[in-house]
């Protein structure tokens, strides 16, 4: 394909710190494949943050502004858009999404895309309202779960056929351990049960440490840890030691590759609370980990329960450390899990695949569009 022949793409995001968008946003956006796309632009509305310094740091092309403290702003994104003139532009949550949305209406982008990436149960009547309103200018909108497609078209009237479910898929590879269990203070025997999230309350954090203590009576070797950063950290500590266990605990923070501390876990435990196709969950099977998550979004579609993982009941302190218990306690059948587990991403939720289909769906979004324009 000559040069001015291929596609040129800019994400639209809202997300300034590294979640699961962020991290497919940057997976794709260097992964493109460049006999089809020009290297994408990354618009990044919410200031800067891990996330725009990782896009630096790989040399992804970005440019950040600060909607949410001056929202006038936007006119100086309309004319970096304007002078990228892009082909598609692929918004990313709920802010990105509007923005995205309006921005290439104003323009006349050739086509707009947006993203649902969750149930996103926070959602007021207005935000869904605003979603429904602005859906119109989009001419695509891509889901990350089925759980997310039937929240969307629920709350907000838009069609299904609208709605396209491409699930996340997560780069399959040699794994090496990017820590060692020295690097956080455990010791040879303990057995080490973690988690990797933005603390946050979605992610249900609280859930695991609740449950510390009724794992801890039936295995006192047991280290946590809890990998990433955020609002919650120091409720989560204050929490821990009310409970008697801040000493098995170990928050970790921010760390670059938080997903290479999945390789020192015995078992991943998730409590978020609601949930797309969650990535850390993607990564951990990935890695061959057991896990043991509770039963939301399209969990139930990712981990068959009781073969590649343990699907529990949310909000059930009680439930995850059973799971966890069971889990520690049969090492023959966590290890088979994890095995079923890692098989299982391979072949439905590898990131090869789910390239090949948002590629298929640039391309055809465009072709479709540019055929209609040739009708009328």
């Amino acid at each position: 394909m000559e040069d001015k022949e291929k596609i040129k793409l800019s994400f639209v995001v809202s997300g300034s710190e590294i979640g699961g968008s962020e991290k497919m946003i940057l997976l794709m956006a260097e992964s493109l494949p460049p006999e089809i796309f020009h290297p994408a632009v990354v618009f990044a509305i919410k200031g800067a943050g891990k996330f725009t310094e990782e896009l630096s740091r790989k040399s992804i092309k970005n440019r950040v502004f600060n909607l949410k403290a001056n929202p006038f702003e936007f006119t100086r994104l309309l004319r970096a858009l304007k002078k990228e003139s892009p082909d598609i532009i692929h918004s990313f949550l709920f802010y990105g999404n509007l923005a995205g949305r309006i921005a290439g209406r104003l323009l006349k982008t050739p086509a707009v895309i947006s993203s649902q990436r969750s149930t996103d149960p926070w959602r007021t009547k207005l935000h869904w309202f605003a979603d429904g309103l602005t859906s119109r200018w989009a001419d695509m909108i891509i889901s990350n779960s089925h759980a997310g497609k039937k929240a969307l078209a629920e709350k907000t009237g838009i069609p299904d056929e609208k709605i396209e479910v491409i699930p996340n898929g997560i780069k399959i590879e040699k794994f090496s351990a990017a820590y060692r269990r020295e690097d956080f203070g455990i010791k040879a025997g303990e057995r080490i049960v973690g988690t990797v999230g933005n603390l946050r309350s979605p992610k249900g954090h609280k859930h695991l440490v609740s449950a510390a203590p009724l794992i801890l009576r039936r295995f006192p070797n047991v280290r946590f840890i809890i990998a990433g950063e955020g609002e919650l950290k120091q409720k989560l500590v204050e929490q821990a030691d009310k409970a008697g266990v801040a000493e098995r605990f170990i928050f970790t923070g921010f760390i670059p590759d938080a997903a290479g501390v999945m390789e020192l876990f015995d078992v991943f435990a998730f409590p978020s609370l609601w949930e797309g196709c969650p990535v850390s969950l993607l990564e951990a099977m990935g890695r061959g980990k057991p896990c043991v998550a509770f039963s939301v979004g399209d969990i139930p579609h990712i981990i068959e329960d009781g073969l590649s993982g343990l699907l529990i009941p949310p909000e059930s302190p009680e439930k995850l450390a059973e799971g966890v218990i069971s889990l520690l306690e049969d090492g023959r059948r966590s290890g088979q899990m994890g095995e079923n587990a890692k098989k299982r991403v391979e072949t439905e939720f590898s990131f090869d695949a789910m390239m090949r289909k948002y590629t298929a769906a640039y391309i055809g979004i465009l072709e479709k569009l540019r055929n209609k324009v040739v009708v009328r």
